[in-house]
C-alpha cells in the first residue's frame, strides 16, 4: 500500500490503550508520532501541568520503548511561550540541558521547542534529533518560517490562520517541496480566530503548578465569547475530518511530501482521543463536531479518565489537582466555578457543514476582514465585515436557549469577579 502523503501526530495521555486504538483505526499507518510531556519534569509547557497524568521517568522510558516497537516516534514537548529566561540561568539552564540528555538516552528522538537557544543547542549536540517548532513561536509569515528553518528546526507548526489560507499554503508548499522542511497544521483546536489574548494565555498555562489548577480567565472568557456568538465556533480555524482530502490534494498538486496534521489534546480522556483518531482516520464524521474538537468539556478531561491503563493493567494515576487559592475564596465561588466549567451543550451538525470550507479554498481571505461576530450588537462598521461564519452557524449550530442563557449569567458573573478580585474573602 502506498504511503499517504499526509501524516498525523497524536497527543498522548500515556494510556497504553492508545496503541490498540492506532492499530484499530490507522490502517494506512498515517500516525507517525505521539507527543506529550511529563507532569513533573520541572519544565513549563503549552498546557497547565496539573491536568497532565502522573508518570515517572521509569514509566516514561518504557512508554518510549513501546512507541518505538509500534513504529511511532515520541515527540517530547518543551514548548512554552516563554522559558522566563531560565535557559541562561547557570543552574536551571544546566538542568534543562541535562534533562534533554536524559530523554535522549532513553530513546527520544524528536522534540518540540520554541526557545532559539534550545533549538541551537539540540541542533548542534543531537544531530539525529528531529526538532519541531511549536505553535507558541507563532510563525505567521514566510519570513518567520524561513528564519526558523535556517536556525535549525526540521518542522514548523503553523499558526492556526494557515488552516484556511489555501493560497499561502500552496505558496509554502511550492517554496519548500525540494527541501526537507516539514509543515504541520493543528486540525482540531478551537481557539478564537486571531485571539487577541493568545500571548497572555500562553504565558499563563506555561507557568502553572503541577499540583494545583488555577481559574483560567482566558479559557472561561474564550468559551463565553463562543457561546455568546456561536459563529465564533465556526470561525475558529479547525479542519474537519471530512475536509482533510482538500489538504492532501493540495500537497499532491504541489509535490509536497512533508505535511502533517496535529490532533489534540494530550490532556483529554482516552475516549475523547479515540473518537478523534477514529474520525480523522476515516476522514468522515457524523454527529456533533464539538465532540472531536478541543472544546474543554469537563467530561473529556484526562484527569477524569479512570479507564486509562498502565502496562501492568492498573489505572494510570492521573490525580485530581487542587484549585489554587481555594482557601482564600468566598464560599459561593467554588460552586460558581464548577457551574461555569460545566460548559453548556452546543451541537454543531457536522453534516450541515459540508461545503463550508470551499469558501476559503476559493480565495476568501480572513486576514482582510473582521468577523461580524466580533462587532458589538447594534454597531455598524463600514466595509470589511464578513458574516460568512455567522450565517453558517444559523444552519449548523443548535442549543437549548434557556440553558445557555443561564450559563452565560453565571460565567459573566465569575469573569467579573476574577477581573475585580471580589472572588476572595
Amino acid at each position: 500500500m502506498a504511503q499517504d502523503i499526509i501524516t498525523f501526530d497524536v497527543g498522548t495521555n500515556f494510556d497504553y490503550r492508545l496503541f490498540d486504538i492506532v492499530k484499530q483505526y490507522d490502517t494506512n499507518h498515517s500516525i507517525k508520532s505521539f507527543y506529550g510531556k511529563l507532569r513533573r519534569d520541572g519544565l513549563p509547557g503549552g498546557r497547565a501541568c496539573a491536568i497532565i497524568p502522573e508518570f515517572t521517568m521509569d514509566e516514561f522510558e518504557q512508554y518510549v520503548k513501546t512507541c518505538t516497537e509500534n513504529g511511532i516516534t515520541f515527540n517530547y514537548l518543551i514548548n512554552p511561550l516563554s522559558l522566563d529566561g531560565n535557559v541562561i540561568d547557570p543552574e536551571v539552564g544546566k538542568k534543562i540541558r541535562d534533562f534533554i540528555h536524559t530523554i535522549y538516552d532513553i530513546g527520544v528522538r524528536a522534540i518540540t521547542l520554541n526557545s532559539p537557544e534550545l533549538v541551537h543547542y539540540v541542533h548542534n549536540n543531537f544531530p539525529d534529533m528531529f526538532i519541531t517548532l511549536g505553535l507558541y513561536a507563532y510563525p505567521s509569515k514566510p519570513m518567520h518560517i524561513e528564519s526558523w528553518r535556517r536556525w535549525g528546526v526540521n518542522e514548523i507548526t503553523l499558526d492556526h490562520s494557515f488552516n484556511r489560507r489555501f493560497g499561502m499554503l500552496r505558496k509554502l508548499m511550492r517554496m519548500y517541496k525540494d527541501t526537507d522542511l516539514h509543515l504541520r497544521i493543528i486540525a482540531n483546536n478551537l481557539c478564537l480566530r486571531e485571539c487577541p489574548f493568545r500571548l497572555t494565555h500562553g504565558c499563563f498555562v506555561g507557568h502553572t503548578d503541577p499540583d494545583k489548577t488555577t481559574m483560567d480567565y482566558s479559557l472561561i472568557n474564550c468559551c463565553y465569547h463562543k457561546v455568546n456568538q456561536p459563529g465564533r465556533f465556526l470561525s475558529s480555524e479547525w479542519v474537519r475530518p471530512d475536509d482533510v482530502h482538500y489538504y492532501r490534494e493540495l500537497a499532491e498538486e504541489e509535490g509536497f511530501k512533508n505535511l502533517s496534521l496535529k490532533l489534540v489534546d494530550r490532556t483529554r480522556s482516552t475516549d475523547f482521543i479515540e473518537n478523534v483518531v477514529k474520525a480523522y482516520m476515516a476522514e468522515h464524521y457524523d454527529g456533533n463536531l464539538l465532540d472531536i474538537l478541543n472544546y474543554p468539556n469537563t467530561r473529556n478531561m484526562g484527569h477524569r479518565d479512570e479507564s486509562a491503563k498502565s502496562p501492568a493493567g492498573g489505572a494510570v494515576n492521573t490525580g485530581r489537582p487542587q484549585l489554587r487559592y481555594a482557601e482564600l475564596m468566598k464560599p459561593d465561588i467554588l460552586p460558581e466555578f464548577g457551574r461555569t466549567m460545566s460548559f453548556p451543550e452546543i451541537y454543531i451538525d457536522n453534516r450541515a457543514m459540508d461545503g463550508f470550507i470551499e469558501h476559503f479554498i476559493n480565495g476568501s481571505n480572513c486576514d482582510e476582514n473582521v468577523c461580524s461576530t466580533c462587532v458589538a450588537e447594534g454597531e455598524k462598521l463600514g466595509e470589511g465585515v464578513c458574516g460568512f461564519c455567522e450565517a453558517w452557524a444559523k444552519k449548523a449550530v443548535s442549543y437549548d436557549v434557556e440553558k445557555v442563557e443561564q450559563w452565560k449569567a453565571v460565567a459573566s458573573d465569575l469573569i467579573r469577579k476574577i477581573e475585580d478580585g471580589t472572588l476572595y474573602k
